[in-house]
């Protein structure tokens, strides 16, 4: 008996004749599930063509009640199979209101949710046994349908009403007034960017681009860090470098060390270690996950995100870099639908998130080589999704020294000690304009304005 009872796929075929019941009995009913609760959720197929009913009467404006859902089945030619007029009258005596119907429809998501995985499980384990199918493939195949129902899992994320957005309105900005100068969003690592942006705010799908040598991964390794000592927990998909070869870039980025000697010389003096072991304890308890594996497909990448939400409860997301996932469409297809969802999960799971972009050989074209939001390579997809596209540029790079050039300096802003500027291309929520930056060559990192260059090994401790 017990092994039939196992057998049984999951339902709960009395919570959908409560929900069906309430949504004959109150014609705004539906109003509360129709966004999450789909026709084949249901397990009842007698349930499934009364809700298509339903949904039919609700997509038309129409009203929802007994008698125009019997007139709308019997037009579809679905009355006799959803159990006729007699059947929707037993619906109508299951409950007295609509009271706990999105908790009931949960249930019956939840339900649909598990035959669901319980269907993927079983074609993957046939398909396992197929000699003919290439592992890769079923793997890619698992996670794509895995994927579709974490879009399931994700539909209707509570929504804000307008009544609650406009009240809310005041509290904001009295929190904007009291907050005394500090960052609203993520801090950034660098004092220019926090100023200019008040921190990564959340929702925010942010693009940062440019040439090959400009330290776009060194860039966005500041805001990491800055995160995680905030105790803000970080993801990252890196499908350029491995976790150690960020680690090491993260260890540079923390103290004075040269980068040429966490990864390829060593240390000229024996007491460097000391120091080195020191930050290396602090480091390595930060809360930053990082995947690196390469070629990410958008499903996987989309299911991970989640994933490390869940678990890891991450409050930014950087991905490293937008042109490296693998599809089976074409560059600029795989790249608008990366775009397009990367901007979909920083909304759905309230976070910044950051894409690192390439950009094309025609910034070469161009007055000092000066990058623009259209020198992106695939621009156009990822200037739509955007909301904030910034520009790397150091002008010492291509040969523009200061004393040459100081025209050139002049138009960046950079003064003093700074060599390097984020051009601010788009800002959906603020202002556009140049940020100038501090980027020390030989220790491949950006810093604060304020930062000494050659500050001793000892300063950074």
């Amino acid at each position: 008996m017990n092994n039939i009872k196992a057998n049984i796929p999951p339902q709960a075929t009395e919570f959908e004749e409560m929900v069906l019941g309430a949504l004959l009995v109150d014609t705004k009913a539906i109003e509360e599930v129709y966004s999450f609760l789909k026709v084949e959720m249901f397990y009842d197929p007698k349930h499934q063509n009364i809700y298509k009913g339903i949904c039919s009467l609700f997509d038309s404006n129409s009203p929802i009640d007994m008698m125009t859902l019997s007139k709308k089945l019997r037009q579809l030619g679905l009355l006799e199979k959803a159990g006729g007029d007699i059947y929707l009258i037993k619906l109508t005596q299951k409950v007295a209101s609509s009271a706990h119907i999105e908790y009931h429809a949960r249930f019956i998501h939840e339900k649909f949710i598990k035959r669901k995985v319980i269907e993927i499980s079983t074609s993957a384990i046939k398909s396992a046994y197929d000699e003919q199918i290439d592992t890769i493939e079923l793997i890619e195949r698992l996670g794509s349908d895995l994927s579709l129902i974490d879009d399931s899992i994700n539909t209707n994320s509570s929504a804000v009403t307008w009544h609650d957005a406009i009240v809310s309105i005041p509290e904001h900005v009295e929190r904007l007034t009291n907050n005394n100068g500090s960052v609203t969003g993520l801090p950034t690592g660098i004092t220019a960017l926090d100023n200019h942006f008040s921190g990564w705010q959340k929702q925010d799908f942010i693009v940062i681009g440019g040439d090959s040598g400009m330290g776009k991964t060194a860039f966005v390794l500041c805001s990491m860090l800055a995160a995680a000592k905030s105790e803000k927990p970080v993801g990252m998909f890196s499908m350029e470098m491995s976790v150690k070869q960020l680690g090491l870039r993260a260890v540079a980025v923390e103290t004075s060390f040269h980068l040429n000697q966490l990864m390829r010389k060593g240390f000229e003096k024996v007491e460097y270690f000391t120091t080195l072991n020191k930050k290396i304890d602090v480091i390595k308890d930060y809360p930053i996950h990082i995947d690196d594996k390469p070629a990410l497909t958008v499903p996987e990448m989309k299911r991970k995100a989640r994933s490390l939400k869940r678990k890891f409860g991450i409050e930014l997301l950087v991905i490293d870099f937008i042109q490296m996932f693998s599809g089976d469409k074409d560059i600029r297809m795989n790249v608008g639908e990366a775009a397009r969802e990367c901007k979909n999960l920083a909304k759905e799971l309230d976070i910044p998130v950051i894409a690192l972009s390439q950009i094309s050989r025609e910034v070469r074209k161009s007055k000092y080589q000066l990058p623009k939001k259209y020198h992106l390579k695939e621009a156009s997809a990822i200037e739509e999704a955007a909301d904030v596209i910034g520009m790397l540029y150091r002008p010492n790079y291509y040969g523009y020294v200061r004393e040459g050039y100081p025209d050139l300096y002049d138009e960046l802003g950079l003064i003093g000690e700074e060599n390097a500027v984020l051009i601010v291309e788009k800002n959906r929520n603020g202002s556009l304009g140049n940020v100038p930056l501090v980027y020390l060559e030989d220790k491949t990192k950006y810093v604060d304005g304020e930062v000494v260059k050659n500050q001793t090994y000892q300063d950074a401790f």
